[in-house]
C-alpha cells in the first residue's frame, strides 16, 4: 500500500513508448527505475517518524499489431520497496517486514471499427496486504479532417485489503472499489500547436483508511487513522504543446484538482524538448513541475484530535504543502536493426514539509 507515493514507471517513460505506437509488428520495451525518499512525518508512526523509503521497479511493455487490425499490449512488472515505515508496523525492528514486494500486470486490446477506436483493459496488482483487480474500456473518434479528437475512458478497480492494525496484527480484511472516468477533447490549433482539455472524475467507496497508520490524540494515545467510507475526486487538465521549430517543442499542462475530503490543488508542468545536433534523433528535455494544495478536513498534526472526533489522519500526503519537481531526460533513436531506442530520466522532488525524493529511470526498446 506504500506504492501510492511512487511514480508509475510506465507513465514516467511514456514518451519513449508512445513514440512507437505508429509502428507495425512487435515492440518490446524494458523499463526500470530507482526511487529514494526521506522525510520526518510518517503516518505509520503518527506523523512524527521517518519516511525513508527506497524502491526499484522493473517493467516489461509488449506491443503487437496483428494483421487483422487488433493492437495488443501488456505491461508486466514489480516493485521492491524497502521502508522504515513498513518495518515500524510491528515491534520486531529487525524483521523482514521492512521489505515489501508488489507484482502487477495490465493488458489491453485496441481495434478501429467504423472510424472509431475501442480499447479494452484488464489488470491486477498484488502485495502482501493488498489485492486489486481492475478493468475498463476506452473510446475515441477523430473528425474535422482528423484535427479534432474526442475520447472517453472508464476504469473500475475492486480491491481487497488485509487489515493489519497499528500493532501489526491482522484483523481480517475489507473491500474498496474505485471507478474512474475521463473525457478528453484535443484540437489542432495551428500547424505548430495542439491543445487539449480533460475532465477526470473518480468515486471511491468501502474501506478508505490505512489501518496501520497512526494518529496521536491530544491525550497522547495512539489510535489507527479513521476516514470516511466514500470519496469523490474531480480534476480538470489543460494541455498545450507548441513547436517553436523542428528542433524545439514545448509540452505543458495545468491541472486543477478538488475532492470532498477538502483537498484542493493546482499543478503546472513544463517540459521543453530540444533536438540535439547529433545522432539519428536525440532529444534533451528538462522537466519542471510545481504543485500546491490545501489540507484535508481530516488531517492534523500530532495532538490535534480528540477521541470524540469522527475522522482523523496524520498522513501528510493530504496536508497543506507546496512542492517542486525538476529533472532532465534524454531519448535516443538508434540505427540498430532491432534495438532502436533508449530513454534516460532523472528527477528531484522537494516538498516544503521536509519530504524529498530522488529518482532515476531508463528504458530500452526493440522493434521486430
Amino acid at each position: 500500500m506504500f506504492v501510492r507515493r511512487l511514480t508509475c514507471l510506465a507513465l514516467l517513460l511514456s514518451p519513449m513508448v508512445l513514440a512507437q505506437e505508429g509502428k507495425k509488428g512487435l515492440q518490446l520495451d524494458f523499463l526500470a527505475s530507482y526511487y529514494d525518499q526521506d522525510g520526518e512525518h510518517s503516518p505509520v508512526t503518527g506523523g512524527i517518524g521517518t519516511e525513508e523509503l527506497q524502491s526499484t521497479s522493473p517493467v516489461f511493455v509488449i506491443k503487437y499489431q496483428t494483421q487483422s487490425g487488433w493492437g495488443l499490449s501488456a505491461n508486466i512488472g514489480a516493485d521492491n520497496i524497502t521502508s522504515a515505515s513498513i518495518d515500524a508496523m510491528d515491534d520486531n525492528v529487525s524483521s523482514a517486514s521492512e521489505v515489501d514486494n508488489r507484482g502487477f500486470g495490465a493488458f489491453s486490446a485496441t481495434r478501429t471499427m467504423a472510424g472509431q477506436d475501442w480499447t479494452f483493459n484488464l489488470g491486477f496488482s498484488r502485495e502482501y496486504d493488498y489485492t486489486s483487480i481492475n478493468g475498463g474500456f476506452g473510446w475515441s473518434k477523430s473528425f474535422n479532417q482528423n484535427n479534432s479528437t474526442v475520447s472517453a475512458v472508464v476504469h473500475h478497480y475492486s480491491d481487497t485489503i488485509d487489515l493489519y492494525d497499528i500493532d501489526g496484527i491482522n484483523q481480517g480484511e475489507d473491500d474498496r472499489t474505485t471507478t474512474d472516468f475521463s473525457l478528453n477533447f484535443s484540437q489542432v490549433l495551428s500547424a505548430k500547436t495542439v491543445g487539449s482539455v480533460e475532465l477526470f472524475i473518480s468515486n471511491q467507496s468501502g474501506f478508505l483508511s490505512s489501518p496501520f497508520q497512526e494518529v496521536i490524540l491530544d491525550s497522547g494515545v495512539h489510535v489507527a487513522e479513521r476516514l470516511p467510507d466514500s470519496r469523490s475526486r474531480t480534476a480538470l487538465r489543460f494541455s498545450l504543446n507548441h513547436a517553436f521549430s523542428k528542433k524545439v517543442i514545448l509540452r505543458s499542462y495545468y491541472r486543477l484538482y478538488d475532492d470532498d475530503f477538502g483537498v484542493q490543488a493546482h499543478s503546472v508542468e513544463l517540459e521543453p524538448n530540444f533536438l540535439l545536433p547529433f545522432g539519428k534523433k536525440t532529444w534533451l528535455y528538462p522537466i519542471f513541475r510545481y504543485h500546491t494544495q490545501t489540507a484535508s478536513d481530516y488531517y492534523g498534526v500530532p495532538g490535534t484530535f480528540t477521541a470524540s472526533d469522527a475522522y482523523y489522519t496524520a498522513d501528510n500526503d493530504i496536508s497543506e504543502f507546496d512542492s517542486i519537481k525538476y529533472g532532465l531526460g534524454m531519448s535516443f533513436a538508434l540505427n540498430g536493426r532491432y534495438f532502436d531506442r533508449v530513454d534516460v530520466r532523472t528527477s528531484y522532488y522537494d516538498r516544503d514539509d521536509g519530504l524529498n525524493a530522488f529518482s532515476v529511470s531508463f528504458g530500452l526498446g526493440w522493434s521486430f
